[in-house]
């Protein structure tokens, strides 16, 4: 990845995204976030509002670089179970992780089009792959950019544009530990801990330089500790 390389990170304030951040700025990068209340405030399942930073940016920088979807999240007013739940509690998840997606690469994907360069990667999670109980709006969100970032690497691909995806599993948050945190990396990873914001940063630095993987488009990368392997035969 070249030094002062201009990316834009949705959700750059938040935890995961503050840690991508950091991650890119010690790279030599030059972080653009994307937030409610960042420099650039903008609400990502607002289309218009979204094109119009994107312009910005690539006034303000004369390029475009690449892009970090990690703006997203699952919590919501009220949790309750699907057949419950309100469409407009659904509507809410669908719209900020799915066509929030939608909208920021839609946004982006011309500048790097037209130049022949750039990468867009794209925070989904594990419960795209699995499911969760209560979480069928998130769940369906996530997996939808999944299946997205494969159909964008084919349709961006002979512009030099890569797409892949980063999958995380449980990641560790020093504002909610276990009481017990080696019993809970127990369940939640073969590993002997939890994945750390940090771990996913690493990843996304990773898949963001050419140098390193400029064969690599149109991947999903699970980062989970082995979570995903099955279940230990002291969970049956």
């Amino acid at each position: 990845m070249k030094k002062d390389s201009v990316i834009i990170v949705t959700g750059g304030q938040g935890y995961l995204g503050g840690a991508i951040v950091n991650r890119l700025k010690k790279a030599g990068c030059r972080p653009v976030v994307f937030d409610l209340h960042s420099e650039h405030p903008v609400d990502i399942t607002d289309y218009d509002a979204v094109s119009r930073e994107v312009a910005k940016v690539h006034e303000e920088y004369g390029r475009l670089d690449g892009l970090v979807n990690c703006a997203g999240g699952s919590s919501r007013k009220e949790s309750r179970p699907f057949a419950v739940q309100k469409p407009e509690v659904l509507r809410a998840i669908l719209e900020m992780n799915l066509f929030g997606t939608f909208w920021c690469t839609r946004a982006v994907a011309p500048y790097l089009l037209e130049q022949k360069s750039g990468v867009i990667v794209n925070i989904s999670s594990m419960v795209a792959l699995g499911g969760m109980v209560g979480n069928s709006d998130y769940g369906a969100a996530k997996a939808g950019i999944i299946a997205a970032t494969k159909a964008w690497a084919m349709e961006f691909g002979p512009s030099n544009v890569r797409v892949n995806c980063v999958c995380p599993g449980k990641v560790q948050r020093p504002d909610a530990m276990p009481a017990d945190p080696a019993a809970f990396a127990h369940r939640h990873s073969y590993l002997t801990r939890l994945c750390t914001a940090e771990d996913v940063a690493n990843l996304v630095e990773f898949l963001l330089d050419d140098e390193k993987s400029g064969f690599i488009t149109g991947q999903n990368y699970v980062i989970d500790g082995g979570r995903g392997l099955g279940l230990r035969g002291d969970n049956l």
